[in-house]
């Protein structure tokens, strides 16, 4: 799926509509190397995109029937902890993935730049968010509820 991503699907950070997370002193600035990798996609991609990862969910947790494992990590105040979980899986730094929200909002950004601000890109109360890599053998979940899912896909 995100190999299917042309330059005229990337539209610029200051028209991304969640692009306030990771520009506005109140709320997060991402290093400026680290924004330049991440690439919002224009409504019509995000909307694929988000249709897409829809297929992992029922009932707001990753389908059983689609993972041959699943782990589960309740969000704590210990942001590093919830790091050193992400970290932990077996995902190469530089892995390019897509970061969907909803059907208006979706980032490609490497694995190592959410990992690092990934308290800014899952807000608890608010924010659904599938994060998947372009082969699609895992996906990551977070619940609004503050809950992360990590599922490897079967095959």
């Amino acid at each position: 799926m995100l190999s299917s991503i042309a330059p005229k699907d990337i539209i610029p950070f200051r028209d991304f509509g969640l692009q306030w997370r990771f520009t506005e002193e109140s709320h997060s600035l991402l290093a400026q190397e680290d924004l330049s990798l991440t690439q919002p996609l224009t409504r019509t991609k995000a909307a694929e995109f988000n249709e897409h990862s829809l297929e992992c969910l029922g009932n707001a947790t990753l389908l059983r029937s689609k993972f041959t494992d699943i782990e589960s990590l309740i969000v704590s105040d210990d942001h590093e902890s919830v790091r050193a979980w992400l970290q932990s899986k077996a995902i190469a730094p530089e892995t390019r993935i897509a970061v969907s929200w909803d059907k208006a909002n979706c980032v490609t950004t490497l694995w190592r730049i959410f990992c690092k601000y990934w308290d800014d890109f899952c807000y608890p109360s608010s924010d659904d968010v599938l994060v998947w890599s372009q082969e699609e053998d895992w996906v990551l979940y977070y619940c609004h509820h503050e809950i992360f899912e990590y599922g490897t896909r079967k095959s």
